[in-house]
């Protein structure tokens, strides 16, 4: 039987889809002072005032019927609440498309549903007035984002009550599920649907080890010197400072392919401001210490040589050219053919003009075939998501040793960030796990990279 496929899921790497002037909407994110629970209970109560003096409901909602819309407006509320903490004119992106909102149990949010489309059009109601409606549309319909922004009443009602309102007003709740398999993506919108699994021992143990990490991350020292207000992704998302469960995704409906983490808050920060305002707590210091971020350098190369059974080259496998130039553009180039799924005739997207404008393909293509000759049967043949997995199971075991040696370390794809005196044990930890998981510690090219 072909596994069913579901809604799109929040998943960051498809995060860049939405336009920088809309701030996503947050379906974890709840209310965490008594301020502000406080508040959202008398909305609530003024709520279900004004359904029965427009006469909207001949009876009561039923128990559990109740609790959802108290959660989908307590979501609401916070997530607009939220948009005073970006210090900029911003609307919300909010879901009203089915799939979202009817999607199968093990990727639903409790928050979606009728209650929340039943609570957003009662806020939104002129009598009620608070919230405004921007654009009124469905994702997978007519193509439209819906969009609101807050009214000034629902801000009277609000910020009074809640004058020290910022990150820490809120709280998130964990995730419906952390171990997510994607199906391919769409070439045409670059989305990939979300696929409903049988659980077995393999899941059940991954999952597990996500849960284990969100754990320890949820209790790590971490500052933002911020406080996350104002600073924002390079797509203009606000960075919220309470995003630190992960999910670990899988692609292309293979538990053999990807399986990357995502969803950490430190991921979408700029690296300069990773570097300025991240800061990690340490027994040495504890107002915080500036971070290293320590990564396995040109990691899919050197894997790829090693499914060949063969030692990758001295040096810089991106140095393509030997000299450093054009070498973000072979990196590029290099990595599209270890992803790609038959031999490339077109320019990936964004690196021709990483070239000398009269650069051909062609030439580029023999050029890489020539350096890097013993790894060239695996182009156009998509190992690169196989290499994924090692690069993430790799990274896991390093993040286990981690915890186990009381270093606080947040995961970055192939990387982790870690306080600056620890850098040097986290390098001796990575080197470690990739020496277990690939028989040669000795090929592991890692460096720690300590900011501007």
């Amino acid at each position: 039987m072909q596994p069913k496929q579901l809604g799109p899921i929040e998943a960051e790497e498809d995060e860049a889809l939405a336009p920088a002037v809309m701030v996503r909407f947050d379906p974890q994110r709840r209310a965490s002072t008594a301020e502000l629970k406080a508040t959202v209970a008398s909305l609530i109560e003024f709520l279900g005032q004004c359904e029965a003096d427009l006469g909207l409901r001949q009876r009561a909602r039923k128990e559990r019927d109740h609790r959802s819309f108290c959660l989908a407006v307590e979501c609401i509320v916070c997530n607009l609440m939220g948009l005073a903490l970006t210090g900029s004119a911003t609307v919300l992106a909010v879901p009203r498309s089915s799939r979202m909102m009817w999607t199968q149990r093990r990727y639903a949010s409790p928050v979606y549903g009728q209650h929340f489309l039943d609570a957003l059009d009662l806020m939104a109601r002129l009598e009620v007035g608070l919230i405004a409606e921007v654009a009124h549309g469905d994702r997978g319909g007519d193509k439209r984002q819906s969009t609101i922004r807050p009214t000034p009443a629902l801000q009277a009602r609000v910020l009074p009550q809640c004058a020290s309102l910022n990150w820490n007003s809120f709280s998130r709740a964990s995730e419906p599920e952390v171990l997510i398999l994607k199906g391919v993506k769409d070439p045409a919108t670059g989305r990939a649907l979300a696929i409903d699994y049988q659980d077995t021992a393999t899941t059940r143990r991954r999952r597990k080890a996500v849960l284990r990490i969100n754990a320890w991350l949820q209790s790590a020292p971490l500052r933002l010197l911020t406080d996350g207000g104002g600073l924002t992704s390079k797509d203009g998302q606000p960075i919220d400072p309470n995003r630190r469960a992960l999910r670990r995704i899988f692609n292309n409906g293979d538990w053999g392919q990807g399986g990357r983490l995502f969803g950490g808050f430190w991921e979408n920060v700029r690296r300069v401001d990773r570097f300025k305002f991240l800061r990690i707590c340490t027994p040495a210091h504890p107002e915080g210490e500036t971070i290293a971020n320590v990564d396995f350098a040109q990691l899919f190369p050197t894997l790829a040589y090693h499914q060949m059974h063969r030692d990758p080259p001295e040096g810089d496998l991106y140095d393509i050219g030997e000299d450093g130039s054009n070498r973000a553009g072979w990196k590029k180039l290099l990595n599209a053919l270890l992803f790609a799924r038959e031999p490339l005739t077109h320019w990936p997207r964004g690196t021709a003009e990483l070239f000398p404008k009269a650069t051909k393909l062609r030439d580029a293509l023999e050029t890489i075939a020539a350096v890097h000759a013993p790894i060239t049967p695996l182009f156009g043949t998509a190992i690169g998501f196989r290499l994924m997995l090692i690069e993430s199971e790799t990274l896991l075991a390093a993040l286990a040793q981690l915890q186990h040696r009381n270093v606080t370390a947040l995961p970055l794809h192939d990387s982790v960030l870690v306080a600056r005196s620890e850098a040097e044990t986290a390098k001796e930890v990575m080197a470690e796990a990739f020496g277990l998981l690939n028989e040669s510690r000795r090929l592991a090219k890692l460096q720690v990279d300590f900011g501007p």
